[in-house]
């Protein structure tokens, strides 16, 4: 938590879902605003299709981690998407499609993915107040 005057840069304003939103952080929400604040800026949908294919003998872990990994990597690349269009949260992100396949013969596993949202900048809705305690 910054105790010094100045030391503030890297945070901005008001809590967001319990902490400080951080600058150059893309906040993902399945929610149509972010809490605390309020959107000045729609920059554009993104929207991002994976297809996979992988030898499970080379994958470590059961699918269940499989897919998690999966979801991560898709919710990275929306933040970077976002994030090289200006914005600093992706507001309505959802899982439009997931479907895998696991072909235990042939030892592989299909995915393919598709998640979507909307980039837009958002700013404090308390312009001036600092939060006090969080870190």
């Amino acid at each position: 938590s910054p105790t010094q005057p100045g030391e503030d840069a890297q945070w901005e304003g008001s809590l967001n879902h319990g902490r400080p939103m951080r600058r150059g952080v893309v906040e993902l929400t399945g929610l149509g605003y972010v809490p605390g604040r309020k959107v000045v800026r729609h920059m554009d949908r993104v929207v991002v299709c994976m297809i996979r294919e992988v030898l499970k003998a080379n994958e470590e872990g059961n699918l269940s981690l499989w897919t998690s990994r999966l979801l991560l990597e898709a919710q990275a690349l929306v933040r970077a998407q976002a994030k090289s269009l200006g914005a600093n949260a992706v507001l309505h992100y959802n899982v439009q499609h997931l479907k895998i396949y696991n072909l235990a013969h042939k030892m592989r596993v299909y995915s393919l993915l598709t998640v979507s949202g909307d980039a837009v900048v958002v700013r404090s809705s308390n312009v001036g107040t600092q939060v006090k305690g969080e870190a």
